[in-house]
């Protein structure tokens, strides 16, 4: 009977790993498509503390913000000194460390709607 049951047993082991590995891919199809969908859109509006290569901190009435500027058009940061204010679209990444950012303008401080200015 011992024979019996060991032959039996490694088919107990496998449709586990079977069964799993499928979910694992389901999973996968299923939730991988919305982790980009899921970044958090974002707008801050504030005033450039310090501007270095492709990095930027932002200074907005609830306090500092990282922002990360490879994803943004160059020309659209390039000439921005301290103390401007900006509105920043972007991303939260997924670390929530910082915000990426897609688009950067000039707050010329009217809010009628028309007061962004690209660089």
């Amino acid at each position: 009977m011992a024979g019996a049951s060991s032959r039996s047993y490694p088919h107990r082991v496998f449709a586990p790993r079977w069964a799993a590995a499928v979910c694992v891919c389901l999973g996968l199809l299923l939730f991988g498509g919305k982790a980009l969908e899921a970044q958090q859109r974002i707008r801050l509006a504030g005033w450039v503390q310090w501007i270095g290569g492709t990095r930027m901190q932002v200074m907005t009435d609830g306090g500092t913000v990282a922002v990360d500027l490879q994803e943004a058009d160059q020309g659209s940061y390039q000439g921005l000194r301290s103390g401007e204010r900006i509105i920043v679209d972007g991303v939260v990444a997924t670390d929530r460390s910082r915000v990426i950012a897609r688009e950067i303008w000039r707050d010329s401080g009217d809010r009628s709607g028309f007061g962004f200015q690209a660089p």
